[in-house]
């Protein structure tokens, strides 16, 4: 190409890159020239060097060259010459300039000024980019670093400063360390790539299952909106299949207690969460048979969770039946829904939920009491004190749940006489428990 000339001085590697540049081996088709980058790569040990200035001589064609101007004056006779190194200068005609854009900004300026003071000292570069990095110059501060290891190799800030670590004797780059023990880079720093890989598919799962919510509750809105396209919204909800659905469903299932779902729309929801056989799933079937209180709902629950998830239902109402602190409500509704996966291996939880004893609390009455004090003499108070008392209930499914693993027996409530008959087939004088069918 015949539009660029060079003036070289000192570089030999400099004059190997203005021979290919004479050859268009680089600037053939490129969009954007950096020459910097292209002469810095020959320098001693490799090192890359990226621009520090703000000058820049844009080419027709496109292609641009950054570095300082140093003329750039009316004379159409003379070219644009660019310093793009301390090494390199580059000449270009104006006939092939389209424009030239000079840097005026204050740090800039005063990075120049500064610039032209530096000895050629590893300390002293590794200061200056200190001060560039202050004045957040990042190009600069890091040209600076790179300098600094150029003239001392050893130089231990510096080369901490671009991340470098030893091995053995040796500089590495932390990255190329880290790779060399088999992490990546990834947004969340350096990571074993299983573990990145499971990572961003537990994110993608969550971004699915926050979508699905957001669509199923556009479609319930068109559904209940009983327009034209009511009906094909509600088709649309009978049909989704994916297992991420599982969350939108639970919170639809919970949430159409007190909406204006009809009875039919919350079954299609108790159908598809059966359908995804997902612990989330599992997890509001047990809930929905348990505090359900359409008892028609309640019961396709328990019956779906019998087919699959009865062992999380068993365990997830056993744990309400054995605390003693659980209301009694929940104890009446946990022993409700055990009775549809009666166990004989559990009739000892089931005898103990025979008769449960609660405290109860009520409140102090109206009204003037007339009581003694400490020291003989008469007072009266007003109202008295919260009563305690102990109430006992007992539990008809907790005997339901007896009879059915034991349909030859009929106790009652008497605690004492279910054990005893459970202890005699355990010794095996009563014909075992486990019936054929």
């Amino acid at each position: 190409m015949k539009f660029l000339s060079f003036i070289i001085r000192r570089s030999r590697c400099c004059h190997s890159a203005c021979g290919l540049l004479r050859r268009g081996h680089f600037l053939g088709g490129a969009r954007r020239l950096q020459l910097i980058l292209i002469v810095a790569g020959m320098q001693v040990g490799g090192t890359p060097r990226t621009s520090v200035f703000a000058d820049t001589v844009e080419l027709r064609g496109g292609a641009t060259v950054d570095g300082v101007i140093l003329g750039d004056g009316d004379d159409e006779q003379r070219p644009v010459v660019i310093e793009v190194d301390n090494d390199l200068k580059v000449a270009v005609p104006r006939s092939r300039v389209r424009k030239t854009m000079q840097g005026q900004d204050e740090d800039l300026l005063w990075y120049r000024t500064e610039r032209a003071k530096l000895p050629a000292d590893a300390e002293a570069h590794y200061q200056f980019a200190r001060a560039c990095k202050s004045r957040r110059l990042n190009a600069q501060c890091d040209y600076h670093f790179r300098r600094a290891i150029e003239i001392d190799p050893n130089h231990t800030r510096a080369r901490s400063a671009l991340r470098y670590v030893k091995d053995g004797q040796t500089w590495v780059r932390f990255e190329d360390e880290q790779r060399k023990r088999g992490l990546i880079l990834t947004s969340k720093g350096w990571q074993v790539p299983e573990v990145y890989v499971q990572e961003e598919a537990r994110d993608e799962a969550r971004g699915q299952i926050k979508r699905w919510e957001t669509e199923l509750t556009k479609l319930r809105t068109a559904v209940r909106r009983n327009n034209k396209r009511s009906a094909e919204a509600l088709e649309t909800i009978k049909t989704i299949s994916d297992p991420l659905a599982a969350n939108a469903f639970a919170e639809a299932l919970k949430d159409s207690r007190k909406s204006s779902d009809p009875p039919a729309m919350r079954r299609i929801y108790l159908d598809r969460l059966a359908s995804f056989k997902t612990s989330t799933s599992v997890a509001a079937l047990v809930e929905c048979g348990m505090f359900e209180p359409d008892s028609v709902i309640r019961d396709e629950a328990l019956h779906h969770l019998q087919d699959y998830g009865a062992q999380s239902a068993v365990a997830s109402y056993l744990q309400v039946v054995r605390n003693s602190k659980s209301k009694p409500a929940d104890v009446t509704a946990a022993l409700r829904g055990l009775t549809y996966f009666p166990d004989p291996e559990l009739w000892e939880d089931y005898v103990n939920a025979l008769n449960t004893q609660y405290k109860t609390v009520t409140a102090p009455g109206p009204g003037m009491q007339v009581g003694r004090s400490s020291t003989g003499g008469m007072g009266m108070n007003m109202g008295g004190k919260p009563q305690e008392k102990t109430v006992n209930q007992q539990n008809a499914d907790a005997l339901a749940l007896l009879k059915q693993i034991a349909p030859d027996a009929d106790f009652r409530y008497d605690e004492m006489s279910w054990r005893k008959y459970f202890a005699d087939r355990l010794m095996g004088t009563v014909k075992d428990l486990r019936r054929d069918p």
